[in-house]
């Protein structure tokens, strides 16, 4: 009994010496100068907002460690595990050799924005359906302003008033647009002044044979017969019809053949992958001739410059070119002639050794015959 009596009276002890609910929490308020302190319910054990976000941050970590923990696992769990396949047999494969996963689901390549071509060049309205043959729209006078804005003085035999002149007369006799075709040789030529691999001497002003890697393509003595060659050339791209004046476009079979089987080009739009290689070949012939509608209809400067001598010089060059060109050309067939004469001698002799190669094999069964003695037929009894 006493024993029970000493153990009541400790435990009355210990709960009287225990503090309040929240007397703690309301004790260091008092001790911090008054300043509430956010308490968890008023409980025993209660947390400054100081304290809570730094076991929040602490607590954050925590999960966050947790979490790759995890993902390492799974990492390490996957490196192992068997996949399955149609036939029922396990293959394992790590993460570095995942098998390739076919799809049929295609992906679409992004289709390259269109351009502009009204914002790059000067284009009319339904400008595709310029045709290649019809009446000039320009005059001679406005083609001439053109050139001289851009070429005062011109390096291929005649003024700017006789290449004018020219064009008008070769391209009207047929029926072709000779603002349009001159157009066409002052973006070919670069405004007659050249440049490229074609040079003033030739007289070729549509880059007649002209197919890259410095090959300089075909040759005229005069202007006018390179411009009688332009001209025919168009017509074999645009007619049935033959040139009226002597063929002199050594190009024009070929180009009439083809135009006849895959048929004929009516307009200028058409030349876009067929008279040259470009998407926008015709569009910068026709912002060339928009240019030269743009120009004054008046005889520039210089327009009737004598160019005479100039063109007797450049028939000198022509003569002594084109002889260039023919013994080249006869020291290449030479050369062609030769070396067909020895593949036909390679030929020959194969032919020979093919047909030899049977008696070489038998040759040594034949031998072996020979030494074997006859053998003696056996007489009867």
């Amino acid at each position: 009994m006493d024993k029970l009596t000493r153990m009541v009276s400790v435990a009355i002890a210990v709960l009287l010496l225990l503090p309040l609910p929240g007397h703690a929490a309301k004790g260091a308020s008092t001790n911090r100068g008054q300043k509430p302190v956010v308490t968890m319910g008023d409980r025993p054990g209660a947390v400054t907002v100081q304290n809570a976000k730094k076991n929040k941050n602490e607590r954050d970590k925590k999960d966050l460690k947790h979490k790759d923990d995890k993902k390492k696992s799974n990492t390490a769990k996957n490196d192992d595990r068997g996949i399955t396949n149609k036939n029922g047999n396990t293959a394992q494969v790590s993460l570095g050799n995942k098998p390739a996963v076919k799809t049929d689901t295609k992906t679409k390549q992004a289709a390259a924005p269109k351009r502009n071509l009204y914002a790059i060049y000067i284009l009319p309205k339904g400008y595709k359906d310029i045709t290649i043959k019809g009446k000039a729209e320009a005059t001679k006078k406005q083609a001439a302003q053109l050139i001289a804005a851009n070429n005062k003085n011109l390096p291929i035999g005649c003024s700017i008033g006789e290449i004018v002149d020219l064009y008008w007369e070769e391209a009207g006799r047929e029926g072709i647009r000779p603002d349009m075709a001159l157009s066409q040789a002052l973006l070919e030529t670069g405004y007659f002044n050249f440049g490229g691999a074609v040079e003033p001497w030739q007289h070729n002003f549509c880059g007649l044979g002209t197919i890259g890697g410095g090959v300089q393509g075909a040759a005229f003595k005069t202007p006018q017969e390179g411009v009688r060659a332009h001209i025919q050339h168009l017509l074999a791209y645009t007619s049935h019809d033959l040139p009226k004046t002597k063929l002199i476009d050594p190009r024009y079979d070929k180009a009439h053949n083809l135009r006849l089987e895959k048929g004929l080009i009516t307009k200028w739009s058409g030349l876009n992958w067929t008279w040259a290689m470009g998407g926008e070949y015709a569009e910068k012939i026709i912002n060339t001739h928009q240019l030269m509608l743009r120009c004054e209809d008046k005889e520039p400067a210089g327009m009737w410059d004598n160019h005479k001598k100039q063109q007797k010089e450049l028939e000198k060059v022509y003569e002594k070119k084109m002889k260039e060109r023919e013994a080249a050309g006869k020291k290449y067939r030479k050369n062609g002639a030769q070396i067909q004469k020895q593949s036909a001698v390679k030929a020959t002799t194969r032919q020979e050794a093919v047909k030899a190669e049977p008696a070489k094999r038998n040759a040594p069964q034949q031998a072996v015959a020979k030494q074997q003695p006859a053998k003696t037929p056996v007489q009867k009894q």
